[in-house]
């Protein structure tokens, strides 16, 4: 398969690489205060919970950019720290939903296998019991392929869940982009959740309208997941692309700050599609 990650080596006098800061330790939970706006954010390419006391830079881009405002780098101008920082996150952004799709290829398998299971188990009555028995090894499978996290947190809900989002530069002011987390609460999901192919199996005895419901649903959140890839991977390339313009001589002036007393949510424009 093509790279499609490679890109020239722009050195850094700042922002942390995505290696890095995924082996980096992170805090628990449980400290964290519950806050209004977004749950999750991307900055400093790990996943964090918002921390309203900290100013905007800090809490939507990285750790210690605030601090870089006001003072001077000879190395390195405050304009290529925060297109660095940038470009970290939506990177880390483009990985989380790489992740969130293998999930979701990996779920598209256990549901083949338990729809070809209740095809057997409605061809043989001798074979029901022994159906029953892999429908629920493939099941427990697609439950397992459910928890799975990216940097501690959940990729998929059961029910609506507060999306993860990163912050990008716009023409005048900065814009959130929001990541989904796949909401697995859908009826023909949740009728394999509790259903069975023998009848002699305690349960809801699924069909095949039952399965057929379960892949729409399925396929649904793998446009979602594929559309969602395509607008923060475009997004990455063109901060970029302006980061190389800049480090070669072109000027680039970042939008203003908000205010840090009104620490709430910034624009979401993708909401609205």
């Amino acid at each position: 398969m093509k790279d499609i990650y490679k890109n020239p080596d722009i050195k850094s006098g700042f922002a942390v690489p995505f290696a890095l800061a995924q082996s980096s330790q992170q805090q628990s939970g449980k400290n964290r205060s519950q806050l209004s706006g977004f749950a999750k954010v991307l900055a400093g390419g790990r996943v964090v919970s918002l921390n309203k006391h900290k100013p905007f830079a800090d809490r939507m881009l990285a750790d210690g950019v605030s601090n870089c405002l006001d003072a001077n780098h000879n190395d390195v101008s405050i304009e290529q720290i925060i297109l660095e920082s940038v470009a970290t996150n939506l990177e880390a952004g483009v990985k989380l939903i790489d992740k969130q799709e293998f999930a979701l290829a990996q779920m598209g398998g256990r549901l083949s296998e338990m729809a070809l299971l209740l095809n057997q188990a409605r061809c043989s009555s001798d074979f029901q019991d022994i159906a029953q028995s892999k429908f629920e090894e493939s099941r427990t499978t697609f439950r397992s392929i459910a928890k799975t996290t990216f940097d501690h947190t959940a990729l998929f809900s059961v029910g609506p869940a507060r999306p993860v989002t990163v912050i990008v530069p716009a023409k005048n002011h900065w814009e959130g982009l929001s990541i989904d987390r796949c909401n697995l609460k859908k009826p023909g999901l949740s009728a394999i959740e509790v259903g069975k192919v023998s009848p002699s199996a305690n349960g809801l005895l699924l069909d095949p309208q039952s399965f057929s419901a379960a892949f729409e649903e399925w396929r649904m959140l793998c446009a979602v997941n594929r559309l969602q890839w395509h607008l923060l991977y475009q997004r990455w390339q063109g901060i970029v692309r302006t980061l190389r313009d800049f480090i070669g001589g072109r000027r680039w002036t970042p939008p203003p700050f908000p205010s840090d007393d009104a620490p709430g949510p910034v624009k979401r424009p993708n909401l609205l599609n």
